[in-house]
């Protein structure tokens, strides 16, 4: 994507151009996260911001994209740079709406645009040596206010929930900074101890279809 597309508004143009500034010589996570967390409230506290975005999608047009493929269904780019230092990503959640349990390849920031935006994060208590083992418990969780945020770390420290509990739709905007190259997430099931590898949509077509061919071969 484009980060400096004309169609982007100002205030998230110019959130890109201070994190482009502040976050491109630093290497400690945690000075990156403080910096993004005294920077993202101004955008998750701009409702007139966050009304011109709802009615571009509503009426297809302009920006965001919300047709990008992504792993999440309810989840929208907002800019990526183009050097994978960082991304902005949009989420929509419906009434009583959550993720599966999952870790993530990148520290982040994650802001409540508006009030209800709950996150439950889980401690990992095996070693992570069996694969497609996981032993989960519950170590906090937050309930976020507009403008409040937490965030969010790596692989086993970063496994989480996230959603809404509440009746009505809810949005978040989450901040990631660079990708590490591992090329899947793990989602959890937390009630049968498993682990599951999640691929980004193209991947994933691309390992089925290695699967299929294989597969189809045998008969030949």
């Amino acid at each position: 994507m484009n980060p400096v597309n004309r169609t982007m508004p100002s205030e998230i143009q110019d959130f890109y151009d201070r994190c482009t500034t502040g976050l491109a010589n630093q290497d400690d996570t945690q000075a990156c996260i403080s910096f993004v967390k005294a920077e993202l409230p101004r955008l998750l506290l701009n409702k007139a911001l966050f009304v011109g975005l709802m009615e571009n999608i509503v009426n297809r047009q302009g920006y965001p994209d919300a047709k990008r493929p992504t792993v999440f269904d309810n989840e929208i780019p907002l800019f990526v740079h183009p050097d994978g230092l960082f991304s902005l990503r949009l989420y929509l959640w419906g009434p009583e709406e959550f993720t599966y349990p999952h870790d993530h390849n990148s520290w982040g920031v994650l802001g409540a645009v508006s009030p209800g935006f709950e996150v439950i994060n889980y401690r990992r208590e095996d070693d992570g040596s069996r694969e497609g083992f996981a032993r989960l418990s519950e170590s906090e969780r937050f309930l976020l206010g507009a403008g409040e945020t937490c965030h969010t770390l790596p692989f086993d420290d970063g496994i989480h929930i996230t959603g809404n509990p509440d009746d009505s739709a809810v949005l978040s905007l989450n901040f990631y900074g660079r990708v590490l190259p591992r090329g899947y997430l793990y989602r959890f099931n937390i009630h049968k101890q498993r682990a599951y590898r999640v691929y980004p949509p193209r991947r994933k077509k691309e390992i089925l279809a290695g699967q299929a061919l294989e597969f189809l071969r045998r008969g030949l």
